[in-house]
């Protein structure tokens, strides 16, 4: 295994672009997420009350789905 020794500012540095990269990530697929329920919203015609239920459970999916991953 080859592993690089950082120090000091160069860890700093290393943390913060992974940091950025994760959140990059994580809007990449949230907003992608949105798009699509956007989409199904529209072309399903539904009201806004079938609109927030769709959110809540979506919400509901999310979170069931990060508790699997702990």
């Amino acid at each position: 295994m080859n592993m690089t020794t950082l120090s000091g500012d160069a860890l700093l540095q290393a943390l913060n672009q992974a940091k950025e990269e994760t959140k990059s990530g994580l809007c990449d697929v949230f907003t992608a997420k949105l798009e699509r329920l956007a989409v199904h919203i529209r072309n399903n015609y539904l009201t806004p009350i079938e609109s927030a239920e769709l959110l809540e459970q979506e919400a509901e999916a999310m979170r069931s789905q990060q508790r699997e991953d702990v």
